[in-house]
């Protein structure tokens, strides 16, 4: 049997529901009183208390400036981090959601009800809503508007005033009205092909660094060998094996002259360093 819903429930869905319901204009009347005490309540951490028994859901650092209005509260959900500033209008008819660290400036309206076009529908008290989800990272600039079922994506910066009529993707700064993309965000910097090539220098440098301390580590302990069996620091036939290993080490040709020259400055300041260990 086919399952009847509650005029909260389809207000919820997005159908079309009686506004007039006495649950629903009981919930109306309690988000006002909620409204009144979040407005009026000065210090911060009881406020933020208020909302967070309003509110459906919130995110641990959530900050609401006063004034907010709302219609019901329960459909309102905000992410980690979230900041509104001041006189913010939410109207959750349907779930207003919204991701973690984001930021909206004064004035900011959301308005997830709307109503029929036709008069007699519009006129008899029916109404509907859309819901509006918005991504990570999002900055809404004062006075901005957003109409019902739109979605806006990760890292969307709206300019102050905008009214934004239809979903955007990520990554992307918005404005006027109706709003229109006005440029992309570009999260990575672009790099030059020579950037790219000294990077990948500076991770092998670091690779490098970290293998000559151990080899230090090792020419250390050499020397205090040495230093206790008086021994002198140069020894030509370990050096020249030393080498002749290397260039077997070697696969490119082009390289082993330079890489040869590389070790030998390397021995000759391991030299020096048993050197002054020794004396």
């Amino acid at each position: 049997m086919e399952e009847i819903k509650s005029e909260r429930q389809k207000m919820i869905d997005g159908e079309l529901y009686f506004a007039g319901d006495p649950e629903l204009a009981t919930a109306r009347k309690f988000a006002r009183e909620q409204m009144k005490l979040i407005n009026g309540e000065e210090d911060r951490q009881i406020r933020r208390q208020l909302v967070e028994e309003t509110f459906g859901t919130t995110g641990t650092g959530s900050y609401i400036e006063p004034s907010i209005s709302f219609d019901y509260g329960f459909n309102i959900h905000v992410g980690k981090n979230f900041y509104a500033n001041f006189n913010s209008i939410f109207l959750d008819i349907c779930p207003i959601t919204i991701g973690d660290n984001c930021m909206f400036g004064p004035n900011v309206q959301l308005y997830a009800a709307t109503h029929p076009l036709h008069p007699v529908k519009r006129n008899s008290g029916l109404e509907y809503g859309k819901p509006i989800t918005i991504g990570d990272n999002v900055w809404l600039g004062g006075g901005v508007v957003i109409t019902p079922g739109v979605t806006l994506g990760d890292n969307v910066v709206v300019a102050a005033g905008a009214v934004v009529t239809k979903s955007f993707p990520a990554n992307c700064v918005i404005g006027g009205n109706p709003a229109k993309i006005i440029k992309e965000i570009e999260l990575d910097e672009k790099r030059t092909p020579l950037t790219v090539q000294r990077d990948k220098i500076n991770a092998l440098d670091k690779q490098i660094v970290a293998l000559l301390e151990e080899r230090m580590d090792v020419v250390k302990a050499i020397a205090t060998i040495k230093k206790t069996s008086d021994q002198p620091v140069l020894d030509s036939s370990r050096e020249q094996e030393v080498l002749a290993k290397i260039d077997t080490y070697i696969e490119n040709d082009q390289y082993k002259e330079t890489i040869k020259e590389t070790y030998q400055e390397i021995m000759d300041a391991s030299k020096r360093f048993q050197q002054k260990q020794l004396d």
